[in-house]
């Protein structure tokens, strides 16, 4: 009996080898369930099922049969991980990583692509490192290529620029290194990696001539929808249309690219094209592409559709997507949108309890700083319970608004140099006006409060950080200003105590220093003048100028340079000979034979004669005759100007065309006395009337005129 046990279980796996030879999936599932069926510890049967199951991608009956055989699924960890990956349980499927052997390369390289797709690329940019160390196979351009793809995803939507020193070959790898420098902002690199990327695709698909036009074109989908990004970042969305529209019509079969080109589509159109823009929504609407997509593309979508439908005033529309995005993660810009809706929706109260919400659950760094300022603005403009003004804010509001913000917003947030200078003018607002809520004093306290706990903030980070240097230059001409000359004076101690510091840009920093100083002895001379004039000795201006120089540019500031000119000229009368001469050569001449110890006006005199013009009379000059008066005014104030005529023959005639009722009573030749006329045929003095022969002659000779 046990050598007939035996025989079966030999014959059974050399079906199963036969089987797998010849890659016969299905028959490979029925022989191991046979051999599990009676002996339920065999591992090799377990694990040919497993993966046969696996290659027919029947993932949830592997992870059913998985799950019903706890005790075997420890010898195919690796399996397990990677039903659940395609499964799209990338929690469970990290999870069940962890517990499989660190040196595994194949564990670690799914466990990569496990949290590319979870978005933790950081992670995954590790785990393919230590990969591409250990691996010493013929897979190493696919790694590279899935390792640009990692760091590319980390600048575009992370913004952080991880290490990536790669030259690939594949035209993969070269899409994703434009990929990587398109995140880091360098947009022509980015082009010019797409060419190359372009370029190399084309050779490799020229290669296999059985290829279709169609599938070469769903190759080179992605690069174009690429560089379409790319122009329309750079303001060319025409032409970005053009081909996001393109690669639409060719019905590419990544549905996901086909999703991010129509979000792209709709982005361009905006509130315009409403009947394209809702197909483009249809399609990027789809099944299965939360799947596909990151959850940062997923989210920027839902919120992009819902703008759209907030245009048109589709609100029931708008707050299914904004629901949809709020269930996965708490956006910012979602909540902002809820809040506009509602606002728009005259529900003021629940938008500010929405965003207050917000704030109650996200505390410290994690605050996103659009939401504390907008809710700061509507506190700002509200009049009323429902309603929001538009005129200036009311000195209540902002007194408030100024004490929220103090309240609500983090430390790098609050002592920010926008944040600040917002509230110096919302305390300025609070004692402005006749509806002031406090007097001018009790603001600038307020003020001052808050300069010297933002300066105590970045003093403690650093001195040389760039912001602090922006803010003691801004906040001491602000105090000097404002009368606060006290704190000005110690603020503007400190930047010259940093610029004095910095050694290596003395001869920059000199000017500055003056600069400085200037303002210095100004601050001092509204509370210290004996420290005033001991500061003005420190101006290097004053160690330059001699005796002299200071008399002159005293001269100078009391007269004038023309009276300084004026004050030179000689008593004595002029030389008989110079009568002829013009009278700016004499005086130029005097100068110059007149001695002055004056340097400035010795600078004046210094100057080099000009080169007199010859006069150039006019061809019809007479001498002794009195030139037109005329001659030297415009053209338009001479008096026998009569401006430019038009022909008025065909302008359309003006007044009432028709005959005026009662015309009779305003006529004056019928109310005037009638005259009588003699009966003899003797000559009047009625003036002969004009041929209309003449009168054209008289009109041509008008127009001829002209």
């Amino acid at each position: 009996m046990a050598n007939e046990k035996a025989f079966n279980v030999q014959s059974a796996y050399s079906d199963l080898n036969k089987a797998c030879s010849a890659q016969a999936y299905d028959k490979i599932i029925n022989i191991s369930g046979k051999i599990l069926t009676k002996y339920p510890g065999e591992t090799k049967a377990f694990l040919c099922k497993v993966v046969a199951l696996i290659r027919t991608e029947k993932y949830d009956d592997c992870l059913n049969f998985l799950k019903k055989n706890p005790t075997l699924s420890s010898h195919v960890i690796f399996e397990k991980a990677y039903v659940e990956y395609r499964l799209n349980r990338l929690t469970e499927a990290a999870k069940t990583l962890e517990s499989a052997e660190a040196n595994d390369p194949k564990a670690q390289e799914l466990k990569a692509q496990v949290f590319y797709r979870k978005g933790d690329f950081a992670a995954a940019y590790a785990c393919l490192r230590s990969v591409i160390r250990n691996s010493q196979d013929d897979y190493s351009e696919e790694r590279l290529a899935n390792l640009t793809a990692v760091a590319a995803a980390e600048s575009c939507f992370n913004n952080t620029n991880l290490d990536l020193d790669v030259n690939p070959q594949m035209y993969e790898g070269k899409f994703n290194l434009a990929c990587y420098h398109l995140g880091r902002g360098d947009y022509h690199l980015a082009s010019r990696l797409l060419d190359d990327a372009e370029n190399t695709c084309n050779l490799c698909l020229s290669e296999d001539p059985e290829l279709t036009e169609e599938e070469k074109n769903e190759e080179l989908a992605p690069i174009r929808v690429q560089r379409a990004y790319i122009l329309q970042i750079n303001k060319e969305e025409e032409e970005a249309n053009q081909v996001y529209q393109s690669v639409i019509r060719q019905r590419a079969s990544d549905t996901a690219l086909l999703a991010v080109a129509a979000n792209n589509i709709v982005c361009i159109n905006q509130d315009q094209n409403i009947f394209d823009s809702r197909k483009r929504i249809k399609m990027a609407s789809t099944d299965g592409l939360q799947f596909k997509l990151f959850s940062r593309q997923r989210t920027d979508m839902l919120i992009n559709q819902a703008l759209f439908y907030w245009y048109t005033n589709q609100m029931e529309a708008c707050t299914a997507k904004l629901r949809t995005v709020l269930q996965e993660e708490l956006s910012p810009r979602a909540l902002l949108l809820s809040a506009a809706q509602l606002i728009k929706e005259k529900n003021i109260d629940k938008a500010v309890l929405l965003l207050e919400s917000y704030l109650s659950n996200v505390t410290g760094n994690q605050i996103d700083a659009e939401i504390p300022l907008a809710l700061a603005q509507i506190n700002l403009r509200r009049i009323s319970a429902n309603h929001l003004g538009t005129g200036s804010p009311q000195p209540k509001n902002a007194l408030n608004v100024a004490q929220m913000l103090e309240n609500i917003l983090p430390q790098h947030l609050i002592h920010s140099p926008g944040v600040l200078s917002t509230r110096i003018a919302l305390y300025l607002l609070a004692s402005a006006g006749e509806n002031a809520v406090q007097t001018r004093p009790d603001s600038m306290k307020q003020i001052v409060s808050c300069i010297e706990s933002t300066l105590h903030y970045y003093e403690e980070l650093g001195e040389q950080n760039e912001i602090y240097s922006h803010l003691l230059d801004n906040c001491a001409g602000f105090l000097l200003q404002q009368g606060e000359a006290k704190l000005a004076a110690e603020i503007l101690e400190k930047q010259l105590a940093r610029l004095e510091s910095n050694v290596s840009q003395e001869k920059q920093n000199s000017l500055i220093k003056q600069v400085l100083v200037a303002r210095l002895v100004r601050a001092y001379a509204q509370f210290d003048r004996p420290k005033a004039e001991q500061t003005c000795k420190s101006l290097q201006a004053k160690e330059s100028l001699s005796e002299a120089d200071v008399d002159t540019l005293e001269t100078t500031f009391l007269y004038g340079a023309k009276s300084l000119k004026r004050l030179s000229k000689p008593s004595e009368p002029t030389d008989i000979s110079d009568k002829g001469k013009s009278k700016r050569n004499q005086i130029k001449k005097n100068i110059s034979n007149t001695p002055s110890s004056d340097p400035g006006v010795q600078q004046v005199t210094s100057r080099s004669k000009r080169k007199k013009k010859k006069i150039r009379l006019p061809k019809n000059y007479q001498p002794g005759v009195m030139p037109d008066p005329n001659r030297w005014l415009p053209r338009r104030e001479r008096t026998h100007y009569r401006g430019k005529r038009r022909d008025k023959r065909f302008a359309p005639t003006r007044g009432p065309q028709g005959q005026i009722t009662g015309e009779s009573e305003w006529d004056a030749a019928v109310r005037s006395p009638k005259v009588k006329v003699h009966e003899d045929g003797s000559a009047g003095s009625t003036p002969k009337q004009m041929s209309n022969t003449a009168k054209q002659q008289q009109k041509k000779g008008r127009k001829k005129g002209r």
